[in-house]
């Protein structure tokens, strides 16, 4: 009992240490983010930037569907966009707000795609001020754009002053505004089924 004690005391007084080895590091060899958030890791994606909410094969890449008449695409509206103006101003209004949101959030729903904004003015004033003012407009737009969550390099601005307007027959307020055009829009996509889906009643 007394050599036991003492073996006791010994180890309380120096203490008793374990070496404990790191845990070994494990090699990553292959890409397993989702950079499109489509469920299939990078490194078996064959597809990039695939449309949000689409339904998707084993590699990652959606069925596009291409309908006979563009018209009944259900994008269709949604891949245009049109933003007037009051004169002599590049101040949104209100009631354009609507539309900005909408193409933003077809831009968000096919990150593929790009955009090309085209400023335009009515035809009062010299020419190079109303080229300058429809280069202002549009970048107005392409501001909306990008506070919205779409990155800038996918927005590209034209200023076409009042070329149209020249040549135009229409009231002068159609002229004072910014047009759209959505480019390397490949088609729509199958959606994947959700809560909002809706089906169409006979």
């Amino acid at each position: 009992m007394k050599v036991l004690g003492l073996s006791l005391i010994l180890v309380l007084i120096t203490g008793c240490t374990v070496a404990i080895s790191p845990p070994p590091t494990a090699t990553q060899s292959h890409d397993v983010t989702d950079s499109d958030q489509d469920g299939v890791i990078n490194a078996r994606d064959r597809c990039d930037n695939t449309p949000r909410g689409a339904v998707i094969d084993n590699q990652g890449c959606p069925n596009y569907i291409q309908p006979t008449d563009a018209r009944q695409s259900p994008t269709a509206s949604a891949r245009q966009i049109d933003v007037y103006f009051a004169s002599n101003t590049a101040k949104v209004t209100t009631g354009a707000i609507t539309n900005i949101d909408a193409m933003a959030d077809f831009l968000m729903d096919y990150p593929g795609t790009t955009l090309r904004l085209t400023g335009h003015a009515s035809a009062g004033g010299s020419a190079s001020y109303n080229h300058a003012l429809s280069y202002r407009r549009a970048m107005t737009v392409k501001r909306a754009l990008i506070e919205r969550g779409i990155t800038p390099q996918r927005i590209d601005v034209v200023a076409k002053g009042e070329t149209d307007a020249k040549h135009g027959s229409g009231a002068a307020d159609a002229y004072r505004r910014v047009s759209g055009e959505v480019l390397n829009f490949k088609g729509d996509v199958e959606k994947a089924w959700t809560i909002f889906t809706r089906r169409p009643q006979s």
